[in-house]
Parts: C-alpha cells; structure tokens; sequence
C-alpha cells in the first residue's frame, strides 16, 4: 500500500511537469500569434493613415480646382455682368420723316427754292428715316462708364442734301458719328472727336424737333449743318462753355489745309413761371472753300445769337440771330474776288393750348447783299404757320409707342425784294407761295 501511494505521488508529479511543459509551449504560440496580428495592424494602420492622407490630399486639390473654378465663374459672371450692364446703357432710337408739299405755280420739280431738306413739289417724299444709337457717359462705376459714344445715320432722300466732302452720298449719310469721352474734372468735361452737328443756329436736322415742316432761310443758307473734328463742353452750374477745333463747313476732308475754330457760352435758367430759358452766342473763325466752283479760299466767320424762353409750359418764345462774313470769295473764271456778307434774324411763337395740340409761327427775314448765299443779290421774307397733331397722345397713359406719332400741316409764304423765284413757265416773280403736309413718328428704346 505504501509502495502504492508512492508510485502515485510519483506519475502525478511526472504529469504535472509534463503538462507544465505544454502549457508554457501553448503561451509561447499564442503570444508570437499576438505579435504577428499587432504587426499586422499596424501595417493596416500604417496603410489606413496613407490612404487617409491620399484621400485628404485629394480633397484638398479638388477644393483648390472647385475654388477656382468658382473664382472662374465669378469673373465671367462679374465680365457678362459688365458687358450687360454696358449693353443695358446704350439707347437706340428711330425717327421717320415723310411729307408732301405742294409750292403753288411751280410745278412738278427737285428743285424748290429755299426748301432746304425739303426740295421736292408735288409729290410724296420719304425724306429721313433715322437710326441713332448712343450710350452717354457718366461719372459712376467705373472707366468703362466715362466712355461714350453716338451715330446718327440718315437714310431716305435727305442724305443728298446732308452730305459732305468726302462723304458723298445720296441715300444714307451718318451726319453724326463720334466718340466721347467724360474726363472726371469737376462736374465733368466732355470730348467728343468725330463727325458732330453745328451749335450755329436754333433749328435742327431733325424733324421733330423743329416747330415747323419746312426749315428757315437761316437753317439752309447761314449756317453749317456739320463739322468734322474736336469739341469740348464744362458746365458750370447754369453756365455752359464750349470749344473746338474742326475741318470745317459741312465737310469730312480739308480740303485747304486751315483748321476752323468754335466757340458757344451758353447760359440755362429755370424757376417760377419761366419753366426754361436758354441764351447760348456762338462762333466759327477760319478759312473756307469759296465754293463757287472757281477755287480759292478766304477767312471766313459766323457769329450767331440765340434765345428761347418757355412760360408756364404753354408758350415758347424764340429769336435767332446770324451774322456771316467771308473774305476774297472767288465769282468767275477771270480769278474776280471780293469780300462777302451776309445776316438774317428769326422769331417764332410756339403754343401747346393741350398735350396733342402744337402751334408754330415762324417769320424771317435774311439779307444777301453779295448774293453769295442765295444766289442773288436780294433781300428775302419768310412768314410759316404750322400746326400739329398728335391723335394717339394720352389714349393710354406714358405710352410712348403711341404717344410720338405726329401730324402736321403748315402754309408758307416766300417773298423776295427781286424777281427770284421760278414759276411753271420759268418765268420769275418776287412771292412764293406753298402748302405742305407731314406725318413724324420717332421712338428711343
């Protein structure tokens, strides 16, 4: 029994060191187990953290491109903008002018006497039909906006009559194309370079800014219709100085090398019952083109006076006032020279009784001692009055689509101190006597 115990004690000893033994090689096993699956999560970890940085870096780049493109945008947006905004300054305009005029005793013919635009006897005439587009300069927002510019361009039976030297045409004529310019001095001084309008004289090229159909004597025979070169204006509270510098009378090409320098001081007043008032004096001093067809080339100068008041919005009251001189103007082919002048003064009275109502007389009287302008030593009289119409005005309120469509009808009586004009027969007599009708329509845009 003993012996027994013994030899029990003894195999339960040998398995303990055996299982002993065993344990510590499964420890062993699951520990280099541990150490390889730390390993490998690092090596994931390792990789996670290349990945996160590629994907960050990633994002970053495709931040930095949409952030791009967004600027991208906003400059194509902020350009579109511009040029929208450039586009939506630019006002257009159109303007027809057709009439029928019949001189009494004359005869079908193209050659009226002193029908200055409106030449033409019984018949219909498309006299103007006017494109004008322009875009006024301001001090506001920038450079872009101190530019400017504007095209009147004429197309109908007129332009013959409006053209010029070196812009000959007798279906269209742009008798205004220039650009401008606001320097940002003070209120403001404006440039304009180009092909402009006169500032001699009350009347216009335009229709219907005129009170009457038919132009004055002063509009067709004292004074230019438009230059070529230099102008620039300053406005001072009611006080306006203009000045420039030109190629001359109604022409694009100087033809004798000498420039022609103008002038205008013109002063503005509002207030009370006087709802405007303008008195502007102007000049033009230089050498021009005898223009008889037998060359030559003389100083020549034109000072004019003008003065319009408006009372309570009725009544408009208007003087004009033109004084013209040239010296060695060249008469025949023999080289005879003399120095010339010539001076007209006209009045009108302009009533609005109603807003679709206008009433316009007009009386003139021009003298032409050296029949330089006219063609004959004369004096002349002038006596037009005209009414218009406007049938569409206020039928629906601020419409300006209707609103601008005008009628008028007008008498006028010529008269000359000599035998003068032509009749029928083409004999000549001292009175000229015609009647003329006229439909306007003009809108701006």
């Amino acid at each position: 029994m003993k012996r027994l115990t013994i030899m029990f004690l003894v195999l339960t000893a040998i398995s303990y060191l055996c299982s002993d033994k065993s344990f510590a090689q499964s420890s062993e096993m699951e520990i280099q187990q541990l150490k390889q699956m730390i390993e490998q999560n690092s090596k994931q970890n390792d990789e996670l953290m290349r990945r996160i940085q590629q994907l960050e870096s990633e994002n970053a780049a495709k931040d930095a491109e949409f952030e791009k493109f967004i600027s991208a945008q906003e400059a194509k947006d902020l350009k579109y903008d511009g040029i929208m905004t450039f586009f939506d300054s630019i006002d257009l305009g159109f303007a027809v002018d057709t009439s029928y005029q019949y001189v009494f005793n004359r005869g079908a013919t193209d050659e009226i006497q002193l029908r200055s635009l409106y030449p033409d006897n019984q018949q219909f005439s498309i006299n103007a039909f006017t494109v004008s587009i322009a875009k006024t300069p301001t001090m506001d927002d920038g450079l872009m906006n101190l530019l400017g510019f504007r095209a009147d361009i004429l197309f109908g039976q007129q332009a013959d009559s409006l053209g010029a030297d070196g812009l000959d045409s007798n279906v269209v004529s742009p008798y205004q194309a220039y650009l401008q310019f606001l320097a940002p001095i003070g209120n403001g001084l404006n440039v304009y370079a180009g092909r402009f309008v006169t500032l001699a004289g009350y009347e216009v090229i335009e229709g219907y800014k005129n009170p009457n159909i038919s132009r004055s004597i002063l509009f067709g025979y004292a004074i230019p219709f438009t230059h070529t070169g230099v102008r620039a204006d300053y406005s001072a509270g009611p006080v306006t100085l203009t000045a420039g510098v030109n190629n001359g009378w109604d022409t694009v090409y100087d033809s004798n090398g000498d420039a022609t320098i103008e002038s205008q001081i013109a002063f503005s007043y509002s207030g009370g019952a006087v709802s405007d008032a303008w008195v502007g004096v102007t000049g033009y001093f230089g050498k021009e083109d005898s223009g008889l067809g037998f060359g030559g080339t003389g100083w020549r100068e034109l000072v004019t006076a003008v003065a319009s008041v408006t009372l309570f919005e009725k009544l408009t009251l208007v003087a004009d006032a033109d004084f013209g001189w040239q010296q060695d103007v060249i008469f025949d082919e023999f080289g005879n020279e003399d120095n010339v002048s010539w001076w007209g003064i006209a009045g009108y009275i302009i009533v609005d009784p109603h807003p679709a109502v206008t009433l316009a007389l007009r009386g003139e009287y021009f003298d032409d001692p050296d029949g330089y302008r006219t063609g004959l030593e004369q004096k002349l009289f002038e006596f037009t009055p005209t009414i218009a119409l406007k049938p569409f005005k206020g039928l629906i309120a601020n419409n300006k689509y209707l609103d601008n469509f005008e009628a008028r009808a007008e008498f006028r009586w010529d008269h000359s101190d000599e035998r003068y004009f032509i009749t029928e027969n083409d004999s000549l007599k001292k009175d000229q006597y015609g009647v003329m009708g006229q439909l306007l329509y003009w809108i701006e845009l």
